[in-house]
């Protein structure tokens, strides 16, 4: 049985309650198999991160805030609940393959995104020690930031060669503009944030369209503005 983390913060949680929690369990997804995790102190996005999940006694599917679920979510999570499996590819991973590849063709995908509970443990030791006398992670980590691209650096440097998984078509799709925009990085471009392999665009014009009837449409950019087709 697939298990879900979802993280949240407080202000994105009228989406996470209204929208993405009921569309999972439209999905028949079982309530006691998601877990909510919601930056109450105001932590900051790596260390929010890492307080979600040190205590973490199972594999999780790890879910951003600000995400839509494919209409097949439930049955391709189940299907594939082993291992790495990246659910979500934007423009920044475009160059990489698609399926069953060595870990160091990891899609950044933070959005949706299984790892294991061994391999996370792993990453969490990694921060505290190795990666932090290396310029660049402890730059990063003292940002309090950039825990995708941490995560990313640690599978290159320590699972290079282990097998994940990249879907497509994805799983998730990024609806950060359609509730105020990116909250880490305000400076990106919302062509970037998108999806480059969701193939389901009705799930979105019904998102919108459900959103603006209860007058809840935050929308940043143009969505049309940011798709790859």
């Amino acid at each position: 049985m697939a298990r879900y983390l979802i993280h949240a913060v407080p202000k994105r949680m009228w989406y996470v309650n209204d929208y993405l929690i009921p569309s999972m369990l439209k999905q028949n997804i079982r309530r006691e198999d998601i877990t909510v995790y919601i930056d109450e102190d105001k932590k900051g996005n790596l260390a929010a991160f890492v307080d979600s999940v040190k205590d973490s006694a199972c594999d999780y599917w790890h879910l951003q805030d600000d995400v839509l679920i494919s209409s097949k979510f439930r049955e391709t999570t189940e299907k594939y609940d082993k291992g790495i499996v990246c659910g979500f590819c934007s423009c920044y991973s475009n160059l990489m393959p698609i399926g069953q590849v060595p870990g160091k063709y990891l899609w950044y995908s933070f959005p949706c995104i299984r790892i294991p509970k061994d391999i996370m443990d792993e990453f969490l030791g990694w921060l505290d020690t190795e990666a932090l006398t290396v310029p660049l992670y402890a730059t990063w980590i003292n940002a309090n930031k950039y825990d995708d691209s941490l995560f990313m650096e640690f599978i290159k440097v320590k699972h290079a060669d282990t097998e994940v998984l990249n879907l497509r078509p994805n799983i998730v799709e990024h609806v950060d503009y359609l509730i105020g925009g990116s909250l880490v990085n305000v400076q990106r471009t919302q062509r970037k944030a998108c999806s480059i392999y969701w193939e389901e665009p009705k799930l979105i014009a019904q998102l919108e369209a459900e959103m603006k009837k209860k007058g809840e449409w935050l929308c940043t950019n143009a969505f049309t503005a940011c798709r790859k087709l």
